[in-house]
């Protein structure tokens, strides 16, 4: 009887670290998704910082005050 009592344990110890994983079986379509996002984001040529920088102007002038005659 003492070799069962140690012998149930540790395999229903066994089963439960087999079931345990950190990977998933197949990749979803919407990680597919996600991963065709990052690498066509990744291969366009990103904009200088002079043209970011009057971009950024740009829009924070649209959304501060529609007419740039009003600031003053």
């Amino acid at each position: 009887m003492k070799p069962l009592q140690l012998i149930g344990p540790m395999a229903c110890l066994a089963f439960f670290v087999s079931c345990e994983t950190t990977q998933t079986t197949a990749m979803g379509n919407q990680e597919r998704k996600r991963l065709a996002a990052l690498q066509q984001e990744q291969q366009q040529p990103q904009p200088d910082e002079a043209q970011q920088n009057l971009w950024s102007a740009q829009q924070n002038a649209m959304n501060t005050d529609g007419s740039p005659m009003r600031r003053y």
